[in-house]
């Protein structure tokens, strides 16, 4: 995933507000008095929610499966404080090293197996010293059905149009992606990109913390930072290690 579009990646996510995201991160840091020694990104893609916290972590480790993100990510950032690594985030062991945890924008959506959430959090958990906090989100039940669903949609912007068909089959969200890029002779390139993601109840999510041994969870409307409601798209989750 992500192989042949890395480097427009941060153009087609103009639209999310990371520094709102950071701000929020931050301020439940802030809230449980969390020390910032040393920080933990999973999924950390290009790097553009990271850069948010340079400043606020003495030492920040960022970790993505895809080579290709990982290379975007360097070429934008050079920070001594910064170590990057390619590997799973459900398989990454590095224990009781990190105040802080945090795992965005969908990722653990795409976590199709069950079994992989509760080995997401019993690593996470591990690898948190104590008192740490995890923070992460998914896609409400909302989003997945009705955003996503069975909706087609078409997108332009500068350089890149492209097209985002999605198929609702049981829990899982089939995206069928088309992207047209256009090169510096005016013709244009094309690039399919398949995704799934898994649909999750935040009830499935809370046992599965739970069964990790985390505390203190909770969970907020990502968007506005409050109270979760019926229409919210995306959850954010905050749980602590004892």
């Amino acid at each position: 995933m992500y192989k042949d579009f890395a480097y427009i990646y941060d153009k087609l996510s103009f639209d999310i507000p990371y520094d709102f995201y950071a701000d929020n991160i931050k301020k439940l840091v802030k809230k449980d008095a969390i020390d910032n020694d040393r920080m933990l990104e999973l999924a950390c893609g290009s790097g553009k929610l990271t850069s948010y916290f340079f400043d606020d972590f003495k030492y920040i480790d960022a970790l993505d499966l895809s080579r290709d993100m990982l290379d975007v990510f360097k070429k934008k950032f050079i920070r001594e404080n910064l170590n990057l690594y390619q590997a799973n985030m459900t398989e990454y062991i590095k224990e009781d090293s990190y105040d802080l945890i945090v795992v965005l924008l969908d990722s653990v959506n795409y976590l199709l197996n069950k079994s992989d959430i509760g080995k997401l959090f019993e690593n996470s958990y591990k690898n948190l010293k104590k008192g740490g906090l995890l923070v992460f989100d998914i896609n409400s039940l909302y989003k997945m059905e009705n955003i996503f669903g069975n909706e087609s949609y078409v997108y332009e912007y500068e350089d890149v149009f492209y097209t985002w068909e999605n198929y609702k089959e049981d829990d899982l969200i089939y995206m069928y992606l088309n992207f047209f890029l256009e090169d510096e002779d005016g013709s244009y390139r094309r690039i399919k990109e398949n995704q799934v993601q898994r649909i999750y109840s935040p009830t499935f999510i809370k046992k599965e913390l739970q069964k990790a041994g985390f505390a203190d969870i909770e969970t907020f409307d990502e968007d506005d930072f409050s109270f979760v409601k019926e229409d919210t798209l995306r959850i954010l989750f905050k749980a602590r290690k004892k």
